[in-house]
């Protein structure tokens, strides 16, 4: 996933910053964290009512999207007439400085609540530890998520961004070919994840093949480069202009929001999702006019600016009901093997304080891990850095 907006460093000046973006990708790291405490800490919205809460794991494409999309916006200039050593080892710094320190400060920190307990078991493995560090563990390394979940979609991010200046050079010397070839690698990866791809329920091997996109530690780098590629693809129209006055109206939003929810809600293919994502993308993208204005709240800004810290921060406030085992009062738990269920409003009260829990501790991270971090890996080992958006 990226998390790519805004704040430039140490040479060069930025590409216009595409402040709508910073909203959507905060409210998208909201949506995981609500999918994530009704997996696993508490269902309160019933399947029979609506598949919303089942289905915003999606929301992780569209990081992926908005990522490629930004990384494109803001470093293709430096790959168009080829490879040099030298803006490869910018660009890695400056990617390296922006993911992995908080990543790593996870893993790290997950290590030290769990080893004095002895607590180990398949996710939190010892041998996933290395994969871990590497940025390996989407590639079907292991046969279940490992340490802190959801930073597979990071090492997706991380091996798309090695990809990144190849592709631009491709686009660069043979546009209309590379187009081509790019998009039929996005609609065949989609299809293969969905469809054609065997895998596995890792909690019940009987349960079949579930047609969707909720692939994580097994092939979750083929998801991550085809939302990436897929966010390349629309900066390209962006950057042509295309359909230039549907997109950028706000009854377009309204429209593509209405939609995806729609799509949500029924539990349609979520290939029909992506397509509505990578409309939004663009629509978010061009949008001057009430959306744009909204998008800049502070509030939006802040929660935006802070997203990667609430991403991969979103299972600590839970941590402490695993290692005491602590059960919640007003919540059921028919089978230990089962996440609680309870009623709409005691979990819609959990989830709120969980979400508050959650931003809390982003907050802290972010100026504390996160931030410094990005600055002394850019001040140490990129001094002639290129552009980075926070």
């Amino acid at each position: 996933m990226t998390f790519a907006v805004l704040k430039v460093s140490l040479m060069q000046p930025a590409q216009r910053y595409i402040s709508n973006l910073t909203p959507l990708r905060g409210l998208a790291a909201l949506g995981v964290v609500v999918f994530h405490f009704s997996e696993t800490i508490a269902k309160f919205v019933s399947t029979d009512r609506t598949l919303i809460l089942s289905k915003i794991y999606i929301l992780v494409d569209l990081f992926f999207i908005m990522s490629g999309f930004i990384i494109c916006h803001v470093y293709q200039k430096y790959f168009e007439s080829g490879i040099p050593g030298q803006s490869f080892k910018r660009f890695i710094v400056a990617r390296f400085a922006r993911v992995y320190p908080l990543h790593l400060f996870t893993l790290l920190l997950l290590i030290l609540l769990i080893a004095p307990g002895g607590q180990w078991n398949p996710v939190m493995s010892p041998k996933a530890i290395p994969t871990n560090i590497l940025l390996l563990h989407s590639f079907g390394v292991h046969n279940i998520f490992t340490w802190n979940v959801p930073s597979w979609s990071i090492s997706a991010e991380w091996w798309a961004y090695m990809a990144f200046p190849c592709i631009v050079l491709f686009i660069s010397k043979k546009k209309s070919l590379a187009l081509f070839v790019l998009t039929v690698f996005v609609i065949l990866a989609y299809l293969g994840l969905m469809f054609w791809i065997p895998r596995t329920n890792v909690f019940d091997p009987s349960v079949p093949h579930r047609q969707n996109l909720d692939v994580t530690f097994d092939w979750g780098w083929l998801r991550g480069l085809a939302g990436f590629v897929t966010g390349i693809l629309v900066y390209h129209a962006y950057h042509a202009g295309l359909f230039y006055k549907i997109f950028r109206k706000d009854l377009t939003t309204v429209l593509l929001s209405a939609a995806s929810l729609y799509c949500l809600h029924k539990g349609l293919n979520d290939g029909i999702t992506i397509v509505l994502f990578t409309m939004l993308v663009y629509n978010f993208a061009l949008n001057k006019d009430r959306l744009h204005r909204v998008c800049n709240n502070g509030i939006l800004q802040y929660i935006g600016k802070i997203s990667y810290s609430i991403y991969l921060m979103q299972f600590f406030p839970v941590i402490p009901l695993f290692i005491t085992q602590a059960k919640l009062p007003g919540l059921v738990y028919s089978n230990p093997q089962e996440t609680a269920t309870t009623s709409f409003w005691i979990g819609a009260g959990y989830c709120s304080v969980y979400v508050l829990l959650v931003i809390g501790i982003a907050s802290l991270t972010y100026y504390t891990v996160e931030k410094p971090c990005r600055k002394l890996i850019n001040r140490k080992w990129g001094k002639e850095a290129m552009p980075v958006y926070a």
